[in-house]
């Protein structure tokens, strides 16, 4: 006999359930624990489905809320990287979680809407997720959180047949920075957060992409207490003093099996002929591997390459000289309890991105 718990709060309950698992073998997605939700805790509130047998947690999976902006007073929930196989989730688990979701949302009033971003190597494995959340309202949409399509490295091998495999131009990126004054470390102080925002920031406008910001003391920490799990590799100089010494980061998350490339950032090096970023991605994949991973993600791949109108293009070209293995990872799926409060949040949000759009023209 199942039960499904809610656990509102990432204190002990919601750790216990964690352990568990470990001690059932089915670790969670490190955006599942009871840490990372502390971690957003300024972001999002967050909050544990618990599927229990007799024997305690048998699955689970965290919840995100948010709030509106384009609707005050409402929520936003949203689930990361949810598949069968995943944090003890089977058939059985998964449609008795979903279920009781479903109903939590149907009976909160101010649920905006539920987004569900599926995440899995194998195919049967999503067709089954996307089947249990189909099946008490859900509907596959178009993705817009997540990536669909991702490269993956196979961390089975050691080390230098993994670094042999590597494009040529990788392993003398990797080489390449012990000619220069730098020198590779981890982010080991909050002081680092206001730079690490900033080189994420230039890398994104050097792209056209929005600015996305990030809790970097709160990571910064998180990281420091589970460096098995997290990991920020910085390559900084060691001729420069402050924090524009640090002149690129890679950052890494553990999810059970897989580790993922989660964000990075650099700025233009113009005194030094270095690439930052082959060193800072290979730290991460050897980091992976001895952490116990099998798999590593380099966080999604767009179908462009350099010089073309993709302007993610050159970033997919410099996965591509560590992995040419392209799978199909990701599908999201949205519940919405309410539609009619859903089209008006839709209209407000579609608005306010024509106004912004048009202040960043006019700034330009």
């Amino acid at each position: 006999m199942l039960k499904v718990e809610l656990i509102k709060d990432p204190g002990s309950a919601w750790e216990t359930a964690e352990r568990e698992l470990d001690a059932r073998g089915l670790p969670l997605p490190l955006y599942h624990r009871a840490i990372w939700a502390r971690a957003v805790a300024q972001q999002s509130s967050n909050f544990f489905v618990a599927v229990r047998d007799a024997d305690g947690c048998r699955a689970g999976f965290a919840v995100e809320s948010s709030r509106s902006r384009a609707l005050p007073g409402h929520r936003l929930l949203s689930i990361s990287r949810l598949a069968i196989g995943a944090g003890g989730l089977d058939d059985e688990t998964l449609g008795s979680a979903v279920s009781a979701l479903h109903d939590l949302v149907k009976r909160d009033r101010l649920a905006l809407r539920v987004s569900v971003d599926v995440y899995g190597l194998d195919q049967n494995a999503r067709f089954r997720t996307g089947q249990a959340l189909e099946r008490v309202g859900f509907e596959r949409v178009s993705t817009t959180r997540s990536y669909e399509r991702t490269l993956v490295l196979d961390l089975s091998p050691d080390e230098d047949a993994l670094f042999a495999g590597l494009h040529k131009n990788a392993r003398q990126g990797v080489r390449n920075i012990g000619r220069f004054p730098v020198r590779l470390t981890t982010a080991h102080s909050e002081t680092m957060a206001g730079r690490l925002q900033e080189l994420s920031d230039q890398t994104r406008g050097r792209t056209g992409g929005a600015r996305r910001p990030i809790d970097w003391r709160s990571f910064i920490q998180m990281s420091k207490a589970i460096p098995d799990r997290s990991r920020i590799a910085v390559l900084e100089r060691t001729d420069v003093d402050g924090p524009s010494a640090i002149i690129a980061f890679a950052w890494g998350c553990v999810h059970g099996d897989v580790s993922e490339y989660c964000e990075s950032g650099s700025v233009r090096v113009t005194d030094m002929r270095i690439s930052t970023s082959y060193a800072l991605l290979w730290d991460l994949i050897t980091w992976a591997r001895r952490s116990g991973s099998k798999v590593f993600d380099f966080g999604g791949v767009t179908v462009g390459s350099t010089g073309s109108d993709d302007p993610l293009g050159g970033i997919s070209d410099f996965k591509r000289r560590f992995s040419q293995r392209e799978v199909e990872v990701g599908e999201q799926w949205e519940l919405t309890p309410r539609p009619f409060r859903a089209r008006i949040a839709g209209t407000v949000s579609g608005a306010a991105t024509l106004i912004r759009t048009g202040l960043d023209r006019i700034r330009r």
